[in-house]
C-alpha cells in the first residue's frame, strides 16, 4: 500500500471560496490598483484531455498570486482543479487560499518538502481527474530581469513521480507606462512535455531556460510597446 502523504497545511478546495475569493478579492484589487492587465497566450488554452497540467511562473512581486487567479478563471476557464504550492508560512498568514487549492511546503524542513512534493504528485495523478498544480520554481520573490533563474528541483521531482505531464511556463512582470497606475502582463506558453522526465538534473535546465525565454520575450515586448 502507497503511503498517503500530507503537508502541513493539506488544500481544503471549495468552489464558492474559490469563486468569492476571485471575484471579491483578487478580481477586485487588480481593478483597483492597476490600469490594465495584458495577456500574450502563445498556443490554445491546455486541454485537461491531455492529462495533468504543471505551470510555472517566475516570482517576481507580492501580485503574482492574483495573476494566477486570472489565469484559472480567465484563461483556462475553470476547466482544470487547480491547486498552488505555496509557502508555509505565508499560507499560515492567508489560510483562506486554501479554499482555492493553496497547499503548504516549508523548503527548511527536508521531510515536510518530501511531504508536500508527495501530495502535489498524488493530487495530479488521481484517476480520471483534470487537475493542474501552478508552482513558483524559484521559490521566493526575486526582481524580474535577474539572470540566471535559479530554479529549486521541486519541478523536476513532481513530475518525475507521473506517467505523464504537461508543463507550461508563464512569464509575469510589472511596469508603469505613463499612467498613475502600473500595468501588469502575463505571458503564457508555449506547453511543452519533460525530455527526460527521470532526469532531474535535465528538466531543472529544460525548464530553467523556457521560463528564462518566456520573461525575456516578454520583457522585450513591453520595452518596445508590443502590446
Amino acid at each position: 500500500m502507497s503511503e498517503i502523504l500530507q503537508p502541513a497545511i493539506p488544500a481544503a478546495k471549495q468552489w464558492l471560496g474559490d469563486t468569492a475569493l476571485y471575484w471579491l478579492f483578487a478580481r477586485w484589487s487588480l481593478w483597483q490598483q492597476f490600469d490594465r492587465v495584458w495577456l500574450q497566450s502563445h498556443e490554445p488554452v491546455p486541454d485537461p484531455a491531455e492529462g495533468p497540467l504543471i505551470l510555472y511562473m517566475n516570482h517576481s512581486s507580492w501580485w503574482d498570486g492574483y495573476l494566477m487567479y486570472v489565469i484559472d478563471h480567465v484563461v483556462l476557464r475553470n476547466r482544470f482543479d487547480t491547486y498552488l504550492l505555496m509557502e508555509e508560512r505565508q499560507l499560515r498568514s492567508y489560510r483562506f487560499f486554501t479554499w482555492s487549492g493553496a497547499f503548504s511546503i516549508n523548503r527548511h524542513d527536508r521531510e515536510d518538502t518530501r511531504r508536500a512534493l508527495g501530495y502535489a504528485a498524488q493530487l495530479l495523478r488521481y484517476p480520471g481527474s483534470t487537475r493542474a498544480l501552478f508552482i513558483f520554481p524559484q521559490g521566493r520573490i526575486v526582481h524580474a530581469d535577474q539572470r540566471p533563474l535559479k530554479i529549486h528541483n521541486g519541478i523536476a521531482r513532481i513530475a518525475a513521480q507521473l506517467e505523464q505531464v504537461t508543463l507550461c511556463p508563464i512569464a509575469l512582470r510589472y511596469e508603469f507606462l505613463g499612467q498613475q497606475l502600473p500595468h501588469a502582463f502575463i505571458r503564457i506558453g508555449p506547453t511543452h512535455r519533460p525530455a527526460s522526465p527521470q532526469d532531474e538534473t535535465t528538466l531543472i535546465r529544460e525548464v530553467g531556460e523556457r521560463l528564462t525565454e518566456a520573461c525575456d520575450a516578454l520583457r522585450d515586448d513591453v520595452v518596445a510597446g508590443r502590446l
